[in-house]
C-alpha cells in the first residue's frame, strides 16, 4: 500500500508555496519573517503589530480554505494505492506471461482499479498460498473465485459474472463398479485439491472418505496408483490430464457457480469496497465487461443480477 500520509503532508506543502504567489499572501505582511522556511501555520504567532495581526489571521482562514480546496482538486492518481494481488496460472482467463499477469480477468481487473486511481502489483501464487496470505493480511486482492461462508469471514466478494460448473468425476482401474449419485460416492475414497471450492454438496461429503492434495497432478498419480478411488475434476482443474487415461463415472453434477474478485478484510483497500464495486456493476449492466472475454475468444459470462446465497449456486440438470 502507498503511503498517503506522505502524500498528503507532501501536497498540502506544495499548496501552501502556491499561495505566495496570490496578491493577498500573509508574506506581504511579513516581508522579514521566515514564512519561506517555516511551515505555513507557524505564520499564526508571527506577528508585528495589532493591525498586522489582524489582517493575517483574516488571511490566514481564507488562504486555509484555498489550500483545502486545491488539495481536493487533485486527481485521483496522486492518492493512489499499490494494491497487491495475487495471480495463478489458469489461461486464458488468467496466467502470467513473462512478468505480467494476463487474461480476460487480469485486464479486467487492472482498468477497474485504474479507473479509480490505483495500481496493482501482480504476485504469481497457487491458490492454497493466497488463501493463506488473505487470512494472515499479506495479500489486498484475489481475483476469480468461488465464494463458501468460511471465505467471506477473511473476504470482502465482488460479483463480475456467473458460469455453468460441471464437476466431473474420474476412476481408478481398479474400481470395477458405477457411480451413479453423491450416495455412491459416500462408499468409496475420494480425491481432490485442498483449498479448491467444489460444490455445496461436495462440501457435505463426509471428510473421512475424502483425501485432499496439493496439485491436480498429485491426484492424477494417486488415481493411478489406485490409492484412490474416485476423482473429481472440471474445466477449472486440467480435466485433460484425467480424459486420456481414466474412465469418466455416469454421475457429474452441473450448477450456476458465480464468479468473484475479492478483498481481504485485512487490507488498507476495503475503504475503497464500494468504488470498486459500484463500477464493476456498471461495467456488468452495460455490457462492457464482455470485450474482455471476447478479446480472448472466451464465451461470454452470464450476468445473473439476483441475490442469492454464494454458498448455494442454483442446480441445474446434469449435462
Amino acid at each position: 500500500m502507498a503511503n498517503q500520509n506522505q502524500c498528503f503532508w507532501v501536497l498540502a506543502f506544495l499548496s501552501t508555496q502556491v499561495l505566495l504567489y496570490f496578491d493577498e499572501c500573509p508574506c506581504k505582511y511579513f516581508k522579514n519573517s521566515v514564512f519561506r522556511s517555516q511551515p505555513y501555520f507557524t505564520l499564526q504567532i508571527k506577528t508585528m503589530n495589532t493591525e498586522g495581526n489582524t489582517k493575517v489571521s483574516d488571511m490566514k482562514v481564507r488562504s486555509l480554505l484555498l489550500m483545502i480546496y486545491i488539495v481536493a482538486m487533485f486527481p485521483k492518481y496522486l492518492w493512489a494505492d499499490d494494491i497487491i494481488s495475487h495471480c495463478r496460472d489458469y489461461p486464458p482467463e488468467l496466467y502470467f506471461d513473462g512478468e505480467k499477469c494476463a487474461g480476460a480477468v487480469p485486464d479486467l481487473v487492472n482498468d477497474i482499479f485504474t479507473e479509480l486511481g490505483h495500481n496493482i502489483i501482480w504476485v504469481k501464487a497457487p491458490w492454497s498460498r493466497s488463501i493463506k496470505d488473505a487470512k494472515e493480511g499479506r495479500v489486498d486482492l484475489l481475483i476469480r473465485h468461488s465464494m463458501t461462508p468460511e471465505r467471506a469471514l477473511y473476504l470482502q466478494p465482488i460479483q463480475y459474472a456467473s458460469q455453468i460448473r460441471k464437476l466431473t468425476f474420474y476412476k481408478s482401474a481398479t474400481l470395477k463398479s458405477d457411480i451413479k449419485s453423491y450416495e455412491d460416492l459416500q462408499q468409496v475414497i475420494v480425491g481432490a485439491i485442498r483449498g479448491v471450492y467444489y460444490s455445496p454438496s461436495f462440501s457435505n461429503l463426509d471428510k473421512s472418505r475424502v483425501i485432499l492434495v496439493g496439485e491436480t497432478e498429485q491426484l492424477v498419480s494417486m488415481l493411478a496408483l489406485g490409492r484412490i478411488d474416485v476423482a473429481v475434476t472440471s474445466a477449472s482443474h486440467k480435466i485433460e490430464l484425467f480424459a486420456d487415461q481414466f474412465e469418466e463415472i455416469t454421475f457429474s453434477e452441473s450448477f450456476y457457480n458465480p464468479l468473484f474478485i475479492s478483498i481481504a478484510k485485512t487490507s488498507q483497500v476495503t475503504r475503497h469496497y464500494e468504488d470498486i464495486a459500484n463500477l464493476m456493476m456498471k461495467y456488468r449492466k452495460s455490457g462492457k465487461i464482455n470485450q474482455y472475454f471476447e478479446k480472448y475468444d472466451l464465451y461470454l459470462p452470464e450476468q445473473i443480477f439476483e441475490q442469492h446465497s454464494f454458498s448455494h449456486p442454483i442446480t441445474i440438470n446434469n449435462l
